[in-house]
């Protein structure tokens, strides 16, 4: 049901998860002269050598944004939908812990590794389906209230 808030807030999640996918989110310069740029799927370095190590990265983002589409159709199991946004709210902070690990990895001093802002908006799609959740619990209070009335 598109005319439900929560409906729109889980979709507009799935479209920032997806950019978020498909663009740089940091950059790692090494000796100076080295420079490598992160996606989640892989990480290319200046001369245009690509290396697949950091894949994690884009299964821990992926899965929240199917998550989240799955969610939406889900709209007539209200408290399925809470406890899949809540799931995606885990995968969302688990991708930053992942993210800090490789930093951690591929940059071991902590001026070689520069993030973009494409790395805010796995935050801003938590953010969301924290908002999604609230309004679908508010919904289904309000249902209840409604059952106990007849």
């Amino acid at each position: 049901m598109i005319q439900r808030k929560q409906t729109l807030l889980l979709l507009m999640a799935v479209i920032l998860g997806v950019m978020t996918l498909s663009m740089p989110i940091a950059s790692v310069t090494g000796d100076g002269l080295s420079f490598s740029r992160i996606y989640n799927l892989l990480r290319m370095d200046m001369h245009g050598q690509v290396y697949y190590d950091v894949w994690p990265l884009f299964l821990l983002l992926l899965l929240p944004s199917a998550i989240s589409m799955y969610t939406i159709f889900q709209y007539k199991r209200r408290m399925l939908q809470a406890a899949l946004c809540l799931i995606s709210m885990l995968l969302y902070v688990v991708w930053y812990i992942a993210l800090i690990v490789y930093s951690k990895m591929l940059a071991p001093d902590a001026l070689g590794f520069q993030l973009t802002w494409v790395a805010a908006l796995p935050a801003v799609c938590a953010l969301l389906n924290l908002m999604a959740r609230k309004a679908i619990i508010a919904d289904e209070k309000l249902v209840r209230a409604a059952d106990r009335i007849r």
